[in-house]
């Protein structure tokens, strides 16, 4: 089926209505329109035919279950069920709530103030404890996946890659993640666990105020899974003196090696922040 004829089954399946395509990446199509008069975005993934379609389509179904289970003001909301178009499925596709902003990638290399750092870990604390309340763990906090809203809001988004600690059957043991925003646990054979996302949040934060990475991922593979596991990321200190002690401990916490060492999960960070008084309790 070419797109020419998907989308208007899309939208139709979906009960959205003035939709235009907004961007097309690999096998995601991302539509704007409307829902019940209201603005939202179309997700549509395109199924390969065969196994591989069969890991997508689960994928997709996990990551709106996923949403669907999670109620905060930092992570984005989902609108619809997941819903298969075409028999058997060539895609499947729902609504998620249309965010304004923009995601981290386009911003990230912007000069940051410490206040924003401050603001975007509080944001994220709390996105990150409705996650790690439910067992889940995001596994891919990269900038393509926190939107900055056009009111300094940070908003987590698709947690596709994310595994629920509660059912490994489902999501399985494979270690996604985007190069230079990945956990020492992220190497194969590591174990994902809630620390893990933060110390992805301890990497934005490090990024923001030096635009460098804290492990380098320019390094061929085998290296730089090497140097998460071995190597201890440098304090934020080092590159950025200027940056409050306080703000520093918070970081450095985040990027510990060893995952008994950083926040344990959304919840220890967020209440960290609540007691210097950088974070509504």
């Amino acid at each position: 089926m070419d797109l020419h004829t998907l989308l208007p089954e899309v939208t139709a399946a979906l009960g959205m209505e003035d939709t235009f395509p907004l961007t097309q990446g690999g096998q995601k199509i991302v539509l704007q329109g409307t829902l019940s008069g209201a603005p939202a975005v179309a997700k549509v993934v395109i199924l390969a035919p065969g196994p591989n379609g069969d890991i997508t389509l689960e994928r997709a179904n996990r990551e709106v279950e996923l949403l669907s289970a999670i109620d905060s003001d930092y992570v984005v909301r989902v609108l619809t069920d997941a819903v298969e178009v075409g028999e058997p499925p060539v895609a499947v596709c729902w609504v998620e709530e249309l965010l304004d902003g923009e995601d981290l990638s386009g911003c990230l290399n912007a000069d940051w103030t410490e206040e924003e750092v401050w603001a975007l870990l509080a944001d994220l604390s709390k996105a990150l404890e409705a996650c790690h309340e439910l067992d889940v763990v995001h596994r891919d906090l990269s900038p393509g996946n926190v939107r900055r809203t056009a009111s300094r809001r940070y908003v987590l988004m698709d947690p596709g890659l994310a595994r629920h600690l509660a059912k490994t059957a489902l999501t399985g043991q494979f270690q996604p993640g985007t190069p230079g925003w990945r956990s020492p646990e992220h190497v194969p054979g590591g174990d994902p666990v809630p620390a893990s996302d933060l110390f992805a949040a301890g990497i934005l934060a490090f990024y923001a105020l030096t635009k460098t990475f804290p492990i380098n991922p320019h390094l061929d593979a085998g290296e730089y899974d090497r140097q998460l596991v071995e190597s201890q990321a440098p304090s934020v200190s080092t590159l950025a003196p200027h940056v409050s002690p306080e703000l520093v401990e918070i970081i450095d916490r985040c990027l510990q090696r060893q995952p008994a060492r950083r926040f344990l999960d959304g919840t220890e960070l967020r209440e960290a922040l609540v007691n210097l008084g950088r974070c509504s309790a």
